[in-house]
């Protein structure tokens, strides 16, 4: 597996060779860490680190005893320091410490590897619950070096690295624990979500559908697997799984919104209704509730301004949801108001292969006088749908009488 290339990376060169034999002074702190022994630990690595300003592991092992005992921004201070000077040599931390450790322990039969990586997973674990990620997958990374094929230290590896978006780098070590236990829950679900994250939403089903076997209770995994469902259309079956996720947690923001989605997929347009307002009474600041309201609205035949209130809403919450401008833009257009224009100019930076956007942009570039701007969004509504004859009509009539004129 390609461990020890993505976190705190600085460059790819790597130093092959093994790490020196340590001093006896360090087997003596490190036994004494494992044996819970931290104050006299601390101090002996504090001082092999003075003595010794190139070595790797006592400022390592010193950093993981200042997070045990509540000093946690200095230990993650203490590792970007180190992580900084490793990377003179071209080397990344999660290497060179691997390396550092791995000839260390070859020559210490009494010190156990597992022993020896629970401390650095215990440290990751700390760091990560902090808000430190990146510090904290650096340690996941170290301790996937030391037990390769730990499935639990494989999957906080992965599911880290989901967290700091470095999806393939997350996907091949997800799939290299589901390979060592196919039913390891943790795993099943984090990659289920990464799939999801990437839109693969098919893949994702199948992961999710396993997950929801091994642990049916499970709120988000029920909501996250009905979400997928819905984006490949199987509406009934996505209804099912998020009905079961609300009835397991009532006031589950996520769900209210997915069963909404569901149901004005299905045309139930007063289910859907009632489900984005539930969403909205237990928070007001909820973006994609507005956006769904307002769509339903709109179907029902609501009061246009009453509309394009919601719409204004939601770009308020959240202006980068590509959807709500797009639907702002065409319902302004059809008030024959070229406000229309910016929030599909806003759609297009956002989200330039939306289904229909430059076709409506250009239908209303054109009802708005603007000829070069509609021929222009025209052609890339055709370039991204060949097959739509209204659109590839409009733009040859257009393309002809601009040809007309200037002849």
């Amino acid at each position: 597996m390609g461990f020890f290339s993505n976190v705190f990376r600085t460059n790819d060169k790597a130093d092959k060779t093994t790490a020196e034999p340590r001093e006896v002074d360090f087997i003596a702190a490190l036994s004494m860490h494992l044996r819970g022994e931290v104050s006299p630990a601390l101090s002996n690595y504090l001082k092999i680190a003075e003595e010794l300003p190139d070595d790797n592991l006592a400022p390592f092992f010193a950093a993981a005893i200042k997070a045990g005992e509540g000093n946690i921004a200095e230990a993650a201070e203490s590792l970007r320091s180190l992580s900084q000077r490793i990377s003179l040599k071209g080397e990344t931390i999660s290497r060179a410490i691997s390396l550092d450790l791995v000839a260390l322990l070859s020559n210490e039969p009494f010190l156990t590897v597992p022993a020896v990586a629970e401390i650095i997973i215990s440290f990751g674990d700390i760091l990560k619950k902090e808000g430190f990620v990146q510090e904290s997958a650096v340690c996941f990374e170290i301790a996937t070096g030391l037990v390769p094929d730990n499935v639990h230290v494989l999957h906080r590896l992965g599911d880290t690295l989901h967290d700091l978006g470095i999806y393939d780098y997350a996907e091949s070590v997800l799939l290299e624990a589901l390979k060592h236990a196919p039913n390891h829950w943790g795993a099943l679900y984090t990659y289920a979500v990464l799939l999801q994250d990437l839109k693969r939403y098919a893949e994702a089903t199948t992961y999710y559908e396993k997950a929801v076997r091994l642990d049916p209770n499970h709120v988000r995994c029920q909501n996250n697997y009905g979400a997928a469902l819905m984006m490949t259309n199987r509406l009934d079956e996505a209804l099912a799984h998020c009905t079961l996720a609300a009835e397991l947690a009532p006031d589950f923001l996520p769900v209210k919104i997915n069963l909404g989605n569901i149901h004005l997929l299905l045309q139930e347009y007063e289910t859907a209704r009632t489900n984005y307002l539930e969403a909205i009474s237990l928070d007001k600041n909820l973006a994609p509730a507005y956006f769904g309201l307002a769509s339903v609205e709109k179907l029902l035949g609501s009061d246009s301004g009453r509309v394009r209130e919601l719409y204004l809403k939601a770009i308020e919450l959240n202006p980068s949801i590509p959807d709500a401008h797009h639907a702002l833009g065409n319902l302004l257009a059809h008030e024959g108001k070229p406000e229309a224009l910016s929030h599909f100019s806003a759609a297009a930076q956002l989200n330039n292969n939306l289904k229909n956007l430059h076709k409506d942009f250009g239908n209303a570039c054109l009802q708005m006088g603007r000829r070069e701007e509609a021929i222009e969004h025209l052609r890339i509504a055709r370039q991204q749908d060949p097959d739509d004859v209204v659109t590839q009509e409009t733009l040859s009539r257009l393309e002809e009488e601009t040809r007309t004129k200037s002849s």
